[in-house]
């Protein structure tokens, strides 16, 4: 993966949808390593791969062709964006807790859905905190998942 080309996407277009050909089972130990590397990048100054290994993690037990060729799609951006980081600086404004939050509606194929949040100390600063997870129940509706989501960055 050094001599790679980077990418600017952290997600391929359509990863959801496992193609036939990439279908194939796979020693599941690489894929393991890959993911638990890009969870503590994530942990420790990347939330821009929230979502990206979030979905990925779902398939640590049984991962095929496409899920590991996914992975390093997820690789390739980190080469392609290796001088992003967080800074923290001075702020000029007063300090303020800004936060968002989003679902999408049963995109998972146990159709939970997935929520994140991230939180700023002031409009412009770099985020504190975020997650982004599945929510442990199904939501019969798009407004019901954003609410699970809003209840889920309140408790943080």
């Amino acid at each position: 993966m050094e001599n790679c080309k980077g990418r600017s996407t952290p997600c391929e277009i359509n990863s959801n949808k496992v193609s036939e050909e990439n279908s194939v089972p796979t020693d599941n130990r690489l894929y393991r390593e890959i993911i638990g590397s890009l969870v503590y990048i994530m942990t420790a100054t990347r939330p821009d791969l929230c979502y990206s290994v979030t979905k990925l993690s779902q398939y640590l037990s049984a991962p095929t062709m496409s899920h590991i060729n996914t992975a390093k799609h997820v690789l390739r951006y980190l080469k392609g964006t290796a001088n992003r980081s967080l800074i923290f600086r001075k702020a000029d404004e007063p300090l303020h807790l800004v936060g968002s939050c989003d679902a999408d509606w049963g995109a998972s194929e146990d159709r939970r859905s997935i929520t994140g949040y991230g939180f700023h100390l002031c409009s412009k600063g770099p985020l504190i905190s975020w997650k982004s997870r599945k929510q442990p129940t199904v939501a019969l509706n798009t407004c019901e998942a954003e609410y699970m989501s809003l209840a889920s960055a309140v408790q943080e």
